[in-house]
């Protein structure tokens, strides 16, 4: 068992030159690595405001978790198609 002596670089390459994040002209990764986490959080924000429990926000802002990465699975599907 070699491991490979794959520095950081390559891995940078392989990910900017993989074809499945130029679905979106390349905005693909950053929807999952930014706008994921961010209306996310702005999901928890406004449960927060409305509620003012930290318990009710983790709930809800969980709940929520499934339906955003699946409407981004959906765009991505419906990207493939186009």
């Amino acid at each position: 068992m070699s491991k490979s002596n794959r520095d950081f670089g390559d891995m940078v390459d392989d990910i900017i030159d993989n074809p499945a994040y130029e679905m979106l002209g390349g905005y693909h990764i950053f929807l999952r690595r930014i706008a994921i986490p961010i209306i996310l959080l702005l999901i928890a924000m406004v449960v927060y405001s409305l509620t003012n429990n930290q318990l009710a926000t983790g709930i809800i802002t969980g709940l929520a978790l499934g339906p955003v990465l699946g409407l981004e699975r959906a765009l991505a599907e419906w990207q493939i198609r186009k």
